[in-house]
């Protein structure tokens, strides 16, 4: 989501081209835009913040066309989409922000987990002793998010199990998964560097 999505719509290149070609009509698109934006998205803090953003640059292209007397009907949009801009923040505010429940934002991810499940394992693990999310997190905890993010069906059980099956891994290495990711990146940078 571009919090400057409003500052690159027609009307705002027009009001700072000083072009009032149809701007009535580009002036209609901005308010549609900004409805838009503020009733379909579900976080509303990207929306107070690309008005702040637009609030912004309406309120120097103000001053400047006062500075530079440009022709009336550009300053009365300016005047107009300001005082828009400002009433829409205002009732924004008001408006109670909920926060959006896990299994929306894990459904935003939609990502699909179609390597073993004993690789998530060693990832969590990986992830937990790096402290890659913190000191809070137990490596239970870790795992059992990556499990639901990439939807995977992990017990706990399944997590200290198959710990314990890594660790007496034999071959050449016990970090099998890690090392394949280590292996692919690194071959695919050569690839890349001899192009």
């Amino acid at each position: 989501m571009d919090i400057f999505a409003l500052t690159e719509t027609e009307f705002f290149r027009q009001l700072t081209a000083g072009e009032n070609e149809n701007l009535h009509i580009t002036y209609r698109d901005f308010i549609i835009q900004v409805f838009e934006m503020c009733s379909k998205n579900k976080n509303k803090g990207y929306a107070v913040s690309a008005l702040l953003v637009v609030e912004i640059e309406i309120s120097h292209l103000k001053t400047e066309a006062e500075r530079n007397a440009v022709n009336s009907a550009i300053t009365s949009f300016i005047c107009k989409a300001l005082h828009f801009v400002r009433e829409t923040i205002s009732n924004l505010k008001s408006v109670v922000i909920e926060p959006v429940p896990d299994d929306e934002v894990i459904q935003d991810i939609d990502l699909k987990w179609t390597h073993k499940k004993v690789a998530l394992v060693e990832i969590g693990y990986a992830f937990h002793l790096a402290k890659c999310f913190g000191d809070n997190l137990s490596v239970r905890d870790v795992v059992l998010k990556l499990a639901k993010a990439f939807d995977v069906d992990i017990t706990e059980n399944y997590i200290y199990k198959k710990f314990n099956e890594i660790k007496v891994r034999t071959l050449d290495s016990r970090t099998y998964f890690l090392d394949l990711l280590t292996k692919l990146l690194t071959q695919h940078m050569a690839e890349q560097d001899a192009r």
